[in-house]
């Protein structure tokens, strides 16, 4: 499953949850590049990975390809992950692998949203929070 969102200003809001085919990659690919598109500028994403487990080596690959395309739209991206290394190695070599240090992955919810605020307009900043919220993340340490 994956949802693809911009609902305030330049934050695109970017959830993906195990198990995600290779087609929906492959569409998450198309909403994220049209949602960019519609934006006409520099964006900032924040990604709810808590539901995700692992992806399959040619869905990892899609999603890769899709972060380094949009790297000369980015102004930061932060993934948060819930704790265990599996994944976290995985998404670490995926964000390596796309090329841009203004990407970040991140395992407690005060961490990202402090580093992402940094960019962030207020409105924004604001909606970061709701999304959160409404993601249901913990305002603690992930377990």
């Amino acid at each position: 499953m994956y949802s693809v969102a911009n609902k305030v200003g330049r934050l695109v809001e970017l959830t993906f949850e195990t198990p995600l085919s290779f087609e929906d990659a492959g569409r998450a690919f198309v909403e994220v590049r049209m949602c960019i598109q519609a934006l006409g500028g520099r964006f900032v994403s924040v990604g709810d990975l808590t539901g995700a487990d692992i992806f399959a080596p040619d869905v990892a690959d899609k999603l890769t390809l899709l972060m380094r395309s949009l790297n000369p739209h980015l102004v930061r991206s932060g993934f948060l992950i819930r704790e265990g290394p599996t994944f976290g190695l995985q998404f670490m070599r995926m964000i390596r692998e796309a090329g841009s240090p203004d990407r970040r992955l991140f395992k407690r919810r005060s961490e990202l949203e402090s580093w992402l605020a940094e960019v962030l307009t207020l409105e924004e900043r604001e909606r970061l929070h709701v999304y959160l919220d409404e993601r249901g993340v913990a305002r603690a340490k992930m377990p």
